[in-house]
């Protein structure tokens, strides 16, 4: 059985030596400790409903729109809170299609 790990992005198990999620088809780095960027508080609707969450944007990237119009399929919030007319739900991880994200805004650093 050959060793594995978890995306960081979308969070699937692939093989250790993966260079590219066979799922999301992020870049992975070799080691997590490698990865230098930062994360951005962002508030988005997709498919009827209102998130926020944090956007990975690598130091190769240097805007929040680099990252949502990259050649991935899904933007990736961590820290995610879905908003809801009651009370706020704590989701934690969320990889959304980015063809039903209808709007985003950036909230902060």
């Amino acid at each position: 059985m050959e060793d594995m790990k978890q995306c960081r992005y979308c969070g699937e198990e692939i093989k250790a030596v993966a260079v590219i999620c066979r799922y999301c088809r992020s870049e992975v780095p070799s080691d997590s400790k490698d990865r230098k960027g930062k994360l951005i508080k962002v508030r988005l609707k997709a498919g009827g409903k209102k998130y926020i969450g944090d956007i990975f944007v690598p130091d190769n990237l240097s805007r929040v729109s680099d990252v949502i119009n990259d050649n991935r399929a899904f933007i990736v919030l961590s820290n995610a809170i879905e908003e809801a007319d009651t009370r706020d739900v704590q989701i934690g991880f969320l990889a959304i299609n980015k063809n039903l994200t209808e709007w985003l805004e950036i909230k902060g650093p």
